[in-house]
C-alpha cells in the first residue's frame, strides 16, 4: 500500500487521471485510488490465447471469471471500466471468425451487466482484429504501436469512423527507451499525445508507468516503456508527458 500511495502521487504529478492494472486489484488499491481522485481501467484473465470456444473449461473459467471480476468493483467509485479482453490473437479471432467471438465478448459484457448495471465495459483491440466489432461495449479501446505521427495520426481517423458514435479511448501507445533512447521516447511521446486529443479521441493510456512490471510470473528487465526507472525515479518522457497532459485535453 505505501508503494502504491507513492505511485498515485507520482501519477498526479504526471497531470494523469486514469491508471490501467492487468489484473483485478484489491479494495484497498481502488480506495486508495479515489483517495488519489484516481480512476481504474480493470483488466481481468481468462484464457483467450488457446482455442477457447472448442473447450468448456475454459469458457466456464472466462464466465466465472468475468462475474468474479464485476463482484469484486461493483460498486467501487474509482473504477472506471472493466476490459473483457485484451489482444486476441489474430489466428485465434480467424480461425473462430469475428461473429463467434463477437458473441463471446457480448455475452461476458452482459455477465458485467448483471452484476453491476452501471458498469462501463470495453473490449481492448489492436490493429491486426480490428474486424472484432462487438456492439455491447460503452467505447471502443484500441493499443496502437505507430511510431510515426502520420501515419498514427491516419489510423486514429480509421478508428474514429469504425468507432461511430461510441468514445475511442487509446489502451495502450508507448516507445522502448532502451531500443529508441529516451530522448526520442520523449519527444514521440509528447507528439502521440497532441495527435490523439486532436483526432478526437476520449483518453489515452500511455504504457508504461514504470518499468518494474512482470508478465506471466517472470520480471521483465529487457524493455524499457517506463516513464520511470523501476525506482520510480522520473525520467525525461515524464515530464514531457505530464506537459502535454495538463495542456493536450484543453
Amino acid at each position: 500500500p505505501e508503494r502504491a500511495r507513492r505511485d498515485f502521487e507520482l501519477m498526479r504529478a504526471l497531470n494523469a487521471n486514469c491508471l490501467r492494472v492487468y489484473h483485478v486489484p484489491p479494495r484497498w488499491f481502488l480506495d486508495l485510488a479515489q483517495e488519489h481522485d484516481l480512476k481504474v481501467l480493470v483488466d481481468f484473465y481468462w484464457p483467450k490465447h488457446t482455442c477457447f470456444l472448442d473447450d468448456a473449461e475454459s469458457m466456464a473459467e472466462a464466465r466465472r471469471v468475468t462475474r468474479q471480476t464485476a463482484e469484486a468493483v461493483r460498486g467501487h467509485p474509482a473504477v472506471f471500466a472493466i476490459t473483457l479482453a485484451n489482444e486476441i490473437p489474430p489466428d485465434i479471432a480467424r480461425w473462430y471468425g469475428a461473429k463467434r467471438i463477437c458473441a463471446v465478448i457480448d455475452e461476458l459484457a452482459d455477465t458485467v451487466k448483471q452484476v453491476d448495471p452501471q458498469r462501463l465495459v470495453t473490449f481492448a483491440n489492436f490493429p491486426s482484429t480490428e474486424f472484432l466489432q462487438p456492439a455491447s461495449v460503452d467505447f471502443l479501446s484500441y493499443n496502437v504501436y505507430l511510431h510515426e505521427p502520420r501515419p498514427f495520426a491516419n489510423y486514429l481517423d480509421r478508428l474514429q469512423s469504425i468507432a461511430g458514435e461510441k468514445p475511442l479511448v487509446l489502451t495502450e501507445f508507448g516507445m522502448d527507451s532502451m531500443r529508441e533512447g529516451e530522448s526520442a521516447k520523449a519527444q514521440f511521446l509528447s507528439g502521440h499525445i497532441e495527435i490523439a486529443f486532436r483526432a478526437g479521441v476520449a483518453g489515452t493510456f500511455i504504457f508504461a508507468f514504470t518499468d518494474d512490471w512482470h508478465t506471466g510470473g517472470h520480471q521483465i528487465e529487457n524493455w524499457f516503456f517506463g516513464l520511470t526507472d523501476r525506482e520510480r525515479n522520473p525520467r525525461d518522457s515524464f515530464h514531457a508527458v505530464a506537459e502535454q497532459y495538463q495542456r493536450a485535453p484543453y
